[in-house]
């Protein structure tokens, strides 16, 4: 799980709004400006100058001008550290979650908080030398920003790699030795009647983020087909609730004991869905 996860979180930090972008509702992409420095040392007692990686799929919590804490998805694709910086840009991309109604919040201008980053995000080490099939619908499709970028430019670390988002298609060979038969499964995210994916079950890790109904329909598809669960990821960001892991609103009941989804996730794997959640939707009668 190297690069997933950081034991420490930063402490809050000011950022400025620079810009915003309306995604769905109560969900709000936020572009931010750090606001300065409280000095090398943070509230914590961390040294500010460390490099924080950040990991793609990962949270932090946004912390407005009200006093509200807010979950928010990491969907940036440059690395970022604690001071704000990163190599290209300081600028950081966030999406929040869980807007609250009422008086609009996270106006361009304010200043406002970031602590983190918390939680699991996605395990591309895993797929190195497998197969790779990444698919996003609507709302997933800025959480799989980074993920996308990252694996188009790292292409020869996969066997194969195949990403559909929102029914555009790409694909790559990479270096490892290809399959000597043809891939025997089969997947159609645009629907039944949209061209299909195909893939190798057995050799397949996938990445999938949108809506959680159409994401898990989709894991139990690919597990049906043999893929086994623990190479299938599932981006369950719209479960958090507050963020700091003390309401208990993101715990969900997997076959193995309760999942927390702001501590286990956001990214969890296919066996730490609820029961519920994976078992086949049955099929109406003709």
């Amino acid at each position: 799980m190297a690069g997933r996860y950081r034991t420490r979180s930063t402490a809050p930090r000011r950022y400025r709004i620079v810009d915003r972008y309306a995604e769905a509702p109560g969900e709000l992409t936020l572009v931010l400006a750090p606001e300065g420095s409280d000095g090398p040392e943070g509230a914590d007692g961390t040294d500010a100058r460390v490099p924080v990686p950040s990991a793609a799929g990962r949270f932090w919590v946004l912390h407005t001008a009200t006093g509200q804490r807010l979950p928010a998805a990491d969907v940036s694709a440059r690395r970022l550290h604690s001071d704000g910086t990163t190599a290209e840009s300081s600028l950081v991309e966030v999406r929040a979650l869980r807007l609250p109604c009422g008086p609009r919040t996270c106006r361009i201008g304010e200043v406002v908080g970031l602590s983190g980053p918390r939680g699991l995000g996605w395990n591309l080490e895993a797929a190195t030398g497998l197969d790779l099939l990444v698919v996003g619908w609507e709302r997933g499709l800025g959480l799989l920003r980074p993920v996308v970028e990252r694996v188009l430019a790292e292409s020869a670390r996969y066997r194969e790699l195949r990403v559909w988002a929102a029914g555009a298609v790409w694909s790559a060979t990479g270096t490892a030795a290809p399959t000597a038969t043809a891939p025997s499964g089969r997947l159609t995210p645009g629907g039944p009647d949209a061209p299909a994916l195909r893939f190798d079950p057995a050799a397949t890790v996938a990445l999938l983020a949108g809506p959680l109904a159409e994401a898990t329909a989709t894991a139990v598809a690919l597990h049906a087909q043999g893929t086994p669960a623990e190479r299938i990821q599932i981006a369950a960001h719209e479960l958090l609730s507050c963020g700091s892991g003390r309401c208990g609103g993101c715990r969900v009941e997997a076959a193995a004991g309760p999942v927390r989804v702001c501590a286990d996730g956001p990214v969890l794997r296919y066996d730490q869905l609820p029961v519920s959640a994976r078992l086949p939707r049955p099929t109406a009668a003709p």
